[in-house]
């Protein structure tokens, strides 16, 4: 049969044309007025033709049937449908310049429809960013201009909301037009106006979530997902705040959840403010009724303090949230930053330990100093080790850097083996407080090194890189420039800050790094123990990772091995034994003018 929209010769069984899409008359010959495929063309739903057009009807044994003249049709009005409701779209009708076809009408309320729709243009999806308003064939990605190149198109699905009202969507449209994106955010995609059935209305394109939400799940959710959605929402909270977008509506419902991904969805409830202090209360309720959702969500019930959840620092998370200490989504997602990586330490662990000092290439005596100290207790297969890791680097000359050095570890040794040590010791351990016992024992050696000092009247000393690794956590301590990175398949990161000029001068922007390299006085500390009375040493907290290597060395490696190469050497090495003399034989052969001392603690899990 012929489309009487465009022309196009379609097969009798066809209900719509190939071509334009536009419904095509009935198969019993009963006239329809023709949609057309095209919004943004409109046509009258009846022509005169229509209304005084007659067919001989036939009977099931083909018997003739009398011709049924029509009924004046200025006598006739078509049923009304329920007031306030707006006549929806059909099927496979098309919005927007060709870009979405309407799939099926999902909901209807006075003034507002809301249609299933998918894009009929090929769409690439950025892998750096997520935006996903790149079409096939686009280069470079049009939000942060990451190359495209070999990505897979995809049509992706939508609903479309549809109002002859624009305020019934007015947060929707506002929010489309400020074009923004973010992985954790269904935005709005899109807003436009358009004529239909005489109508003018307006449209609100949005992504489709996926079918669960936070209240409809498919099985219960385990706990480290639930805190890594909520990181996900507490991000995106953030970054619509930034923005001055309160969700209104923060709750279980409006999450969008699939596998280990959650977003925020439907913003019909939001508000945009003029400005981010407009909006500060509605700020604060999104992150309480997040709160709230990803408490029912661990226990099954709304918050009490009584209920605790695990691990532990997230019952105190939700306590500072509901007393008003945490008021901002960004602070709620440090919280649960924390609290992924508390969940994370294995709870069975081994240390694999290497270690080696060298007087290098040109020095007569070693005046650098080492301790390893370890000390593991199996309880219920449980392996949970603690060490303790200590590199000197002895300073006043062979006859006071090296007897510096080793007081100082001697000195550590005695106060871990009583204080650090058996407390841990134990089926139900003592709890240490191992920042603390770190303070006290640093001022003992510091003590013991500066009465030497005093009493031989010389200038002796040392600096001091220390860790104490328990609990999946490495607590590190120092004094000069002695230094600890964390090495992994990623990378290495440089945890300490160097007590020295150089540093102080890179830091205030008088030299570079690499003018650092070659500078006269880069040997000069400002802190060291044994120098003064007392002293205050950097402490600072590392959550290690199955894999994760701590390393602890003197000047003589990290002053003349780059770091490049440092993370080279560890990561390829067999064992962390291995790295030690690879890194030890590194810096000798780049002239080795000082002593070398290098420790290497690799964490590995226990099946």
């Amino acid at each position: 049969m012929k489309c009487t929209n465009c022309g196009t010769q379609n097969t009798d069984d066809a209900k719509h044309c190939r071509r334009c899409g536009a419904v095509l008359p009935l198969a019993a010959d009963v006239t329809q007025p023709a949609f057309p495929g095209d919004l943004n063309r409109t046509q009258p739903l009846n022509s005169e033709a229509d209304a005084t057009a007659t067919r001989p009807l036939k009977d099931s044994s083909g018997t003739q049937l009398p011709v049924v003249k029509p009924i004046d049709k200025d006598a006739t009005r078509p049923l009304p449908r329920a007031k306030m409701f707006i006549e929806p779209l059909p099927e496979r009708a098309i919005l927007s310049n060709d870009q979405y076809k309407i799939g099926s009408l999902i909901d209807e309320t006075p003034m507002l429809n809301t249609y299933t729709a998918i894009s009929r243009r090929a769409m690439v999806e950025c892998q750096n960013c997520g935006w996903t308003r790149n079409q096939f064939g686009d280069q470079h990605c049009k939000n942060c201009g990451t190359s495209l190149a070999n990505l897979e198109p995809h049509f992706p699905l939508f609903r479309v909301k549809e109002t002859i009202a624009p305020d019934a969507i007015a947060p929707e449209r506002k929010i489309a037009e400020m074009n923004l994106q973010h992985a954790g955010v269904l935005l709005p995609i899109e807003t436009f106006n358009d004529t239909v059935f005489g109508t003018r209305r307006s449209y609100v394109v949005l992504p489709e979530p996926s079918p669960f939400t936070g209240i409809q799940l498919p099985s219960p959710p385990e706990s480290t997902d639930v805190v890594n959605w909520g990181l996900q929402l507490a991000d995106a909270l953030a970054f619509l705040h930034k923005h001055n977008i309160a969700l209104g509506a923060a709750d279980l419902e409006h999450i969008s959840i699939g596998g280990h991904t959650a977003r925020w969805f439907n913003f019909d409830a939001a508000h945009v403010n003029d400005s981010s202090s407009r909006g500060a209360k509605q700020y604060t309720d999104d992150v309480v009724n997040l709160a709230a959702g990803l408490f029912t969500l661990l226990t099954g019930r709304s918050y009490s303090p009584k209920v605790q959840v695990s691990p532990p620092g997230l019952s105190d998370t939700f306590q500072q949230v509901f007393t008003g200490r945490i008021t901002t989504a960004a602070q709620l997602a440090d919280q649960l930053r924390d609290a992924i990586q508390e969940i994370r330490r294995p709870n069975s662990y081994d240390l694999r330990v290497g270690r080696l000092s060298d007087v290098g290439q040109m020095r007569q005596i070693n005046e650098d100093s080492l301790l390893t100290l370890e000390a593991g207790l199996v309880h219920r297969s449980i392996s949970s080790p603690i060490g303790l890791y200590v590199v000197a680097d002895g300073m006043g000359g062979q006859t006071a850097g090296d007897a510096a050095s080793g007081l100082a570890v001697d000195t550590l040794a005695q106060q871990a083996a009583e204080s650090l040590m058996l407390p841990t010791l134990k089926t139900t351990p003592t709890q240490v407080d191992i920042d603390a016992w770190l303070r006290a024992a640093i001022a003992q050696a510091n003590t013991a090194v500066y009465q030497q000092r005093t009493a031989a009247d010389n200038n002796m000393g040392t600096t001091l890189v220390m860790a104490v690794v328990a609990n999946g956590e490495a607590h590190v301590a120092h004094l000069g420039d002695s230094r600890a990175y964390v090495i992994n398949e990623t990378g290495i990161k440089q945890i300490t800050i160097d007590h020295s000029l150089v540093q102080r001068l890179i830091d205030t922007k008088q030299l570079t790094p690499e003018e650092a390299k070659t500078y006269p006085q880069r040997n000069v500390i400002y802190k060291n123990l044994g120098d003064r009375p007392t002293v205050e040493p950097d402490i600072q907290r590392v959550a290690l990772q199955p894999g994760d290597r701590l390393l602890l060395c003197s000047d003589g490696l990290s002053g003349y091995v780059d770091d490049q190469k440092i993370h080279q050497i560890v990561v390829t090495a067999h064992s962390p034994q291995e790295a030690c003399r690879k890194l030890i034989d590194a810096a000798n052969a780049n002239g080795g003018p000082d002593n070398i001392t290098v420790i290497l603690i690799q964490l590995e899990t226990l099946q």
